[in-house]
């Protein structure tokens, strides 16, 4: 399988461990009564270890390798778990995945630096995040689906506690949040989760080789991928619909439902949309998401909007696209209908709270953002473009996704540091703290300029890609979706004119600027070089991507039945 290239070291496993293992370290220095300043210098040094690895991946990564129809998947570690259901420890990375493991390895230590604040169960907050960043990074690099589920459910636990334990006041506000978080995600899930035992069941009716010389059923992720682009797979000559529907025509499901192909492969496809949509806030999907940014600890705030919520745009290109696109592309038009609804919904709500609350303000425009990601996901599976306008879309999703990452994490952490020293989120408290806080301000508008799409930094080039994309398919939706750009535009200026300009609120007379020597600065400075340097030279970044997304949306390319 010239698709898979064997690593020569468990570099994955290293790097889905070391959050666990710092994660340890913080329990032992709880039993060596260590000092909670100790615990945070500490815990925020060995998040680097993380970041170091993801570097070390990235820097012996190949991403021009294509073979067999797809990308190559690159570091992979394969060893069988349970052989009964051939279950396999499968990790890996291609270029769609290894953009997401390094901003959720760069992602970790700003989410450590900000919770140098907490004052409270401080050993446990810092051992949620390692864990927390250990399900997130395990997400990203698994291949077979009961590890990739496993993740992706576990997340939410130690999202949950960091919510409901440390999130703003009132309690009962924040333990609602925490609460409808948790159950939204967990009963999206449950179709998916049905559905892939459904696959597994078809595929070994069908006699696909889990494994050489193993003929049955099959949870790998990159075996179900090629089946359902109908690439070679050893043990049958059909595609996964093809197979699907052989399987529901011998259980007799055809006998009620009809024999139409395309309907069966429809269910699986919305099975899968939804648990990911919810995750990524798609209209009308979206609404748990304002309360558990707002409500959420800074840190947790970070890691959601900056992480989390790529792991829904992220199941989709990797199991969605693939698996089902026959479907994918019948039902593109609704997607984007229902991503155009999220832009201009995400805007209009930023746009309500330009004299409110501030965190939730940032995360209406989350919901804006991934809306764009999700347009472009549908671009590319909908019908009437050739195979570079479809890659261009996906190319600048991950681009958005990483810019995203990078500019609302540092629009969170800076809300923060306004409320440690204000002890309010409310704009109309605020007003004229640029005379007060001037590298603050100085600061802030560069975040604020890059999440608007300001030319010159990072957020400008993949809402560029999304839109030159998506034009080529979805040019109704992609001219609607301008308003997005526009009415959050005036959301972000507006917030930073009330903060920022205008009079000096006396209370504030006296409030610190963030200083230069300062482990607030140390936190914030490497987001913003990040977001001028991918605005400037996006290429490490989009050419990581490229060769992976133009195998990915070729099948779209060809005729589909």
């Amino acid at each position: 399988m010239n698709y898979l290239q064997l690593s020569d070291g468990p570099w994955l496993t290293l790097l889905v461990l070391s959050p666990l293992v710092g994660m340890l370290l913080v329990a032992l220095a709880g039993a060596l009564r260590l000092n909670d300043q100790t615990v945070k210098i500490g815990a925020a040094a060995w998040s680097l270890t993380s970041l170091g690895l993801a570097i070390f991946i990235w820097a012996g990564f190949n991403p021009a390798a294509v073979a067999d129809g797809q990308g190559v998947v690159q570091f992979v570690e394969k060893v069988n778990w349970i052989q009964a259901i051939r279950v396999d420890y499968f990790l890996g990375v291609d270029g769609i995945s290894l953009p997401l493991v390094i901003l959720t390895a760069a992602m970790a230590p700003v989410a450590m630096l900000a919770s140098f604040s907490v004052t409270e169960r401080v050993k446990m907050h810092y051992a949620l995040l390692f864990l927390l960043e250990a399900a997130m990074l395990g997400y990203f690099v698994a291949l077979n689906f009961f590890f990739f589920f496993i993740f992706w459910e576990f997340s939410l636990v130690p999202a949950f506690f960091l919510i409901q334990n440390w999130g703003r006041l009132p309690e009962l506000r924040r333990r609602y949040a925490a609460f409808k978080f948790f159950v939204y995600t967990m009963a999206g899930s449950i179709g998916m989760l049905l559905l892939f035992q459904f696959f597994y069941l078809a595929t070994r009716n069908a006699g696909v080789e889990a494994a050489p010389g193993y003929a049955g059923g099959t949870f790998d992720l990159i075996t179900l991928g090629r089946l359902g682009q109908g690439l070679p797979v050893a043990g049958t000559q059909n595609n996964l619909q093809t197979i699907i529907f052989n399987f529901v025509q011998q259980l007799g499901i055809t006998n009620y439902l009809g024999h139409f192909p395309l309907v069966y492969t429809s269910v699986a496809f919305w099975a899968i949309f939804i648990a990911f949509a919810i995750k990524l806030a798609v209209w009308p999907f979206h609404t748990w998401l304002p309360d558990a940014y707002a409500e959420a600890p800074t840190a947790g705030s970070i890691l959601l909007s900056a992480v989390m919520s790529k792991m829904g745009a992220y199941g989709m290109l990797r199991i969605m696209l693939p698996l089902v696109p026959e479907a994918a592309q019948f039902w593109a038009p609704v997607i984007g209908a229902l991503a155009l609804v999220g832009i201009v919904a995400g805007a209009f709500g930023a746009l309500a709270y330009t004299g409110g609350d501030l965190k939730r303000l940032i995360g209406y425009t989350s919901i804006n953002h991934m809306g764009y990601v999700a347009l472009a996901i549908a671009a590319a599976a909908a019908i009437g473009a050739d195979v570079q306008s479809r890659a261009i879309a996906i190319n600048g999703a991950t681009m958005q996704m990483v810019a995203h990452g990078l500019s609302t994490g540092a629009l969170f952490l800076l809300a923060g540091m306004l409320y440690e020293r204000t002890g309010t989120y409310n704009l109309r408290a605020w007003g004229g703290l640029r005379r007060v806080m001037p590298t603050l301000a100085g600061v802030m508008g560069v975040a604020m300029f890059a999440n608007l799409g300001l030319p010159g930094l990072a957020g400008f080039v993949g809402e560029f890609f999304i839109f030159r994309g998506a034009w080529a398919t979805l040019p109704f939706f992609t001219l609607l979706a301008t308003i997005g750009l526009i009415v959050t535009a005036m959301a972000l200026l507006q917030m930073y004119g009330r903060i920022f300009n205008g009079p000096l609120n006396t209370r504030w007379v006296h409030v610190p600027d963030m200083r230069l020597a300062s482990r607030e600065f140390l936190a914030a400075a490497p987001l913003l070089i990040a977001l001028l340097a991918l605005g400037v030279y996006p290429a490490p970044i989009m050419d990581l991507a490229n060769h992976a997304a133009t195998a990915l949306v070729s099948v779209f390319a060809r005729g589909l039945s």
